[in-house]
C-alpha cells in the first residue's frame, strides 16, 4: 500500500460519538452496526478483550480511520490531534467513537472489558504512527 497523507489533517472537532440502534429486554440486548451508520466502508473487524485493567494504543494512523466499540466494561478513549487531548469513556455497545486517521489514540480498560474495532483499510504496519514524537512531527509537516 502506498501511504499519501491526507489534504488536510483531522481535528478533535472530527471525532464523533455515533448511537447504534440497540434492543434490550432488560437482560439481552442486540446491536445492530451497517457501515453506513459510521461513515465509511468496513474492510477489517477485530477485537481486543482483557481481564484486568490495562493499557492499550498508543499509536496513530496515516490512512485507517476506526470506530470503536465497548462491547463489554468501560473503556477510556484518549484522542490526541497534536494540540488538544480528548476523554471519551465508551460503556455500552449502544454508542461508539469514529476517530479518524492522524488522530494519536490510546485505551484504559477497565477490568473484564471488551472493544471491538472497525477499520476502512486492511492491516498494513506502514500505515502505523507508534512513537508520539515521531506522530507530532508527522502532525507538523502536515499543519505547515
Amino acid at each position: 500500500m502506498s501511504l499519501v497523507r491526507p489534504a488536510s489533517l483531522p481535528r478533535l472537532a472530527d471525532l464523533r460519538q455515533i448511537d447504534l440502534p440497540m434492543v434490550s429486554d432488560g437482560s439481552e440486548w442486540l446491536v445492530a452496526l451497517e457501515d453506513s451508520r459510521v461513515s465509511m466502508t468496513i474492510r477489517r473487524v477485530f477485537s481486543v478483550h482483557v481481564d484486568k485493567a490495562a493499557h492499550r494504543g498508543e499509536h496513530a494512523h496515516i490512512l485507517c480511520n476506526q470506530f470503536l466499540v465497548c462491547l463489554t466494561g468501560r473503556i477510556e478513549v484518549v484522542c490526541d490531534d497534536g494540540s488538544h487531548r480528548s476523554h471519551v469513556l465508551l460503556d455500552t455497545p449502544g454508542r461508539g467513537l469514529f476517530v479518524p486517521a492522524g488522530i494519536w489514540a490510546s485505551q484504559d480498560y477497565a477490568d473484564s472489558s471488551t472493544l471491538m474495532v472497525l477499520c476502512d483499510q486492511p492491516y498494513d504496519p506502514a500505515d502505523y504512527l507508534r512513537v508520539y514524537q515521531d506522530f507530532l512531527t508527522y502532525r507538523a509537516k502536515g499543519e505547515g
